[in-house]
């Protein structure tokens, strides 16, 4: 019986040889499949009998898999309006279809906020992801900023901000200085957005998300339980491009 994912056995894999793995783990993740970590030195003569015991789990994720890249590179997925709405701005979107080999994103913020995507519109993933590169364009000229505006605000330091996109961490701070954001947080309410600043620089103070870090939180914050747990549900609620832009 062939696998459900539609593929044969055992299915293509990756694998990342870890010094520090104390086994074999799988997962299974959007860019690349199943992907096996191995520790070094590993004998990888026993990866099909691995693989063997975790058949049905493997044909289900692979066959979910599937399912979710379907849904995420049909036509429809390309938006003809992203809201930044912590930056309160809302940008149109227009298409040119050309050739696979020119595609070009292009931006202007006046007289209105406009993005032209110009290529081949039927390489969703591949439209998806330059409009990804535009967040992150927008992101560096807009969230500096905020940062400066509250650290003033809060009187909490930082050294330099670093803007990145990630599916599902939206910021950090090293014990350098640096505030990490994840450049999706535009996409967010203002108020989370906010949150996820105020989150990072309150590290300056604590590192670890003890007591005393939450105190200081609430201070800056006094939502900040609340705003917390919409957080945490709105990886999920992203805009199915940025989401397609992974794939």
């Amino acid at each position: 019986m062939a696998p459900p994912h539609g593929g044969p056995w055992p299915p293509p894999y990756k694998i990342k040889e870890n010094a520090r793995a104390k086994r074999v783990t799988l997962r299974i993740v959007p860019e690349a499949g199943l992907v096996l970590t191995v520790p070094r030195g590993f004998d990888r003569r026993r990866l099909p009998r691995i693989l063997d015991r975790h058949r049905r789990w493997i044909e289900e994720g692979l066959a979910g898999l599937d399912a979710r890249r379907s849904d995420l590179t049909r036509a429809d997925v390309l938006p003809q309006r992203i809201d930044l709405r912590a930056a309160g701005t809302v940008w149109t979107v227009s298409y040119l279809d050309g050739p696979p080999e020119s595609m070009e994103i292009s931006w202007r913020h006046r007289p209105e906020p406009r993005i032209r995507l110009y290529g081949d519109l039927s390489q969703v993933p591949v439209c998806c992801r330059l409009l990804r590169r535009w967040l992150r364009e927008e992101a560096k000229r807009v969230l500096p900023p905020w940062v400066e505006e509250l650290s003033r605000e809060t009187g909490l330091s930082y050294t330099t901000v670093r803007i990145a996109t990630q599916k599902t961490r939206w910021g950090s701070y090293s014990t350098r200085g640096t505030v990490s954001l994840n450049a999706a947080i535009l996409l967010l309410p203002r108020e989370l957005a906010r949150l996820v600043i105020v989150h990072e620089l309150c590290h300056s103070r604590h590192l670890r998300h003890d007591a005393a870090f939450w105190n200081l939180v609430a201070r800056h914050e006094p939502d900040c339980r609340r705003l917390d747990a919409e957080l945490n549900r709105a990886t999920d609620r992203l805009p199915a491009w940025y989401r397609a832009s992974f794939w």
